[in-house]
């Protein structure tokens, strides 16, 4: 099909914190709400099995699409407009998180985590920081090539100083000529990394091998239709035979503390809220194509729940946070009560976190604030 893509710079804003009411008393449900309610930046739909079949990617799901590809570093361009050579640079990868991104050389890793928002166009604050390695350098360079402080991923920072960028998606090739085809002049499978009073970072994007998910089809705009409850929640671990070893999340069934998710769209971004009834939360999310399901950094109001209260809404924010998971969704079997009920598919979403715990939620009608 031929795509008609904006080529606008779309900037990533973060998540506007500033909005969150902080409430330091009592125990009552505090749902978070979008300032204004604004939706997202168009009207398209993202279609997330094909990521770059829309005729535009909107404002809020920039982040998620980029989530789909493995981005490696191509050119450096600093604030003069000079190139800057990275012949003997070896090679650098980018990978985007919902609350986060990282670079990879070798064994060298460095992460950016946005924890801050700053003023537009530069709505991202961080620091750079390096994460311990993980692997030997003898494996991980397959040139050979040595990484020094002149060839690092920090030399294309200023040292020690904060950070303010933005993302910048780019036509495929900026030689492309304008007699061609709209979907091979914009395509968007470059992005840039745009530094305040520094380097402009140009990476090419490369489609991760995402499996083919299994169940009905999953959309952002589809888990937002609904609320969501928690049914059911399960350790799964194995003993030393290797058997396999279930057992209830006891923290998930207290019937006065009910486990709840909503899923909503801003204009910067798509965000996940979970409650056990008493503070609001939201988090940025990914839902990428093979139904992977990634959670940001969760910011929340801080009531005091009770000593129950606060013990279960600390065991769902950790289990949530900064976590990966595959999401499988199947209708409900149909009971002979149903059909008194509410005219619309009941649905079973079947998420499989990767630390090996299984939850289980159903869709309810939307309540709206």
């Amino acid at each position: 099909m031929v795509m008609k893509m904006t080529l606008n710079r779309l900037t990533l804003s973060l998540l506007l914190a500033a909005s969150f009411s902080v409430a330091l008393t009592g125990c009552q449900s505090a749902p978070m709400k979008s300032p204004q309610q604004t939706n997202t930046v168009d009207n398209t739909t993202f279609n997330p099995i094909n990521p770059t079949d829309n005729a535009v990617i909107s404002e809020a799901q920039v982040m998620q699409w980029s989530g789909h590809y493995d981005w490696q570093l191509a050119q450096v361009i600093n604030q003069n407009g000079n190139i800057i050579d990275i012949e003997n640079f070896a090679p650098i990868t980018l990978a985007i998180e919902p609350s986060s991104v990282r670079f990879y050389q070798g064994c060298e890793q460095y992460m950016l985590d946005f924890y801050a928002m700053s003023a537009p166009p530069y709505p991202y604050y961080s620091h750079l920081a390096k994460v311990p390695a993980t692997c030997n350098d003898d494996n991980a360079l397959d040139n050979k090539t040595v990484i020094t402080e002149d060839n690092s991923i920090q030399s294309l920072f200023v040292k020690y100083a904060p950070v303010r960028l933005n993302f910048e998606l780019l036509p495929t090739s900026h030689l492309t000529s304008k007699s061609a085809p709209v979907a091979i002049q914009a395509a968007p499978k470059r992005l840039a990394l745009n530094i305040e009073n520094g380097n402009r970072l140009i990476f090419t994007g490369l489609a991760k091998p995402l499996v083919a998910p299994t169940g009905l089809p999953i959309t952002n705009e589809l888990l937002e239709h609904y609320d969501w409850q928690l049914v059911s929640a399960v350790s799964n671990t194995f003993d030393e035979k290797g058997q396999l070893i279930r057992k209830s999340l006891g923290n998930f069934y207290h019937s006065d503390h009910p486990i709840s998710a909503s899923f909503e769209s801003w204009p910067d971004n798509q965000y996940a809220s979970f409650s056990s009834g008493c503070n609001g939360s939201r988090a940025p999310y990914f839902l990428l194509k093979d139904n992977t399901f990634k959670v940001g950094t969760i910011i929340s109001t801080v009531m005091g729940c009770g000593e129950t209260g606060n013990r279960i809404e600390t065991a769902l924010f950790d289990l949530m946070r900064n976590s990966s998971s595959k999401l499988t969704l199947s209708l409900q079997t149909k009971k002979p009560e149903s059909k008194n009920q509410t005219e619309f598919p009941h649905y079973n979403l079947l998420q499989t976190m990767e630390t090996g715990e299984t939850l289980v939620w159903q869709n309810e009608v939307k309540k709206i604030p």
